[in-house]
């Protein structure tokens, strides 16, 4: 039971550490571009902080992964935790688990190769659009800690998921509110008009 302990706790780590990641992602992106030191330091050290919560995460979800299939408490093989829903236990949980996992690595991929994806003004919506594809991995995550875990309905685990599902959700309205702010500004429609044009 002991290797199981450590598994359930590997995951809820790596679950706040990509709560952490999300939320830092989502607020860094309000930071607007500029050239004066403050806003340069302010969007430097917000994604510092989150590329070490989605590296962290990610250690801990190769714990997680690892603990469960040498764990003897489930039948958990090495190809029902790499094959979405073929796990003996719990296979639905389970496999949103495994599509997290492939979600996060693709995310933390097109992260580290940004600066070779995003050479164009194109090049860069289109990365966005894979980066983003981080919210449906955190969904899936929370999911599979939900419906997958044994530790489930205890006070510590409901508070566990309830205040990670607040940051993340209001996080996510205060990036949609200032991307409409942003949207509604002179400025921004004259370059999306000339973007659009060309």
């Amino acid at each position: 039971m002991t290797i199981w302990y450590l598994a359930r706790a590997a995951g809820l780590v790596a679950l706040i550490a990509f709560t952490a990641s999300t939320v830092l992602g989502a607020l860094g992106s309000r930071i607007p571009a500029g050239t004066d030191t403050v806003r340069l330091d302010r969007r430097f050290l917000t994604q510092m902080a989150h590329r070490s919560a989605a590296v962290t995460g990610l250690l801990m979800l190769l714990t997680h992964v690892t603990l469960i299939v040498l764990d003897t408490y489930v039948a958990v093989s090495v190809g029902g935790a790499l094959i979405p829903f073929t796990a003996g236990f719990r296979p639905l949980a389970l496999g949103a688990g495994t599509i997290a996992v492939y979600l996060f690595v693709l995310v933390a991929m097109s992260g580290a190769l940004r600066g070779r994806l995003a050479t164009s003004a194109a090049a860069a919506r289109r990365w966005r659009v894979v980066h983003l594809s981080a919210y449906a991995g955190w969904a899936l995550s929370m999911g599979h800690g939900i419906f997958s875990g044994t530790d489930t309905g205890t006070w510590w685990s409901t508070a566990i998921y309830v205040a990670c599902g607040l940051a993340v959700a209001i996080a996510l309205v205060v990036r949609l509110r200032s991307e409409r702010t942003q949207r509604s500004l002179p400025l921004t429609a004259a370059r999306s008009l000339v973007r659009s044009s060309s």
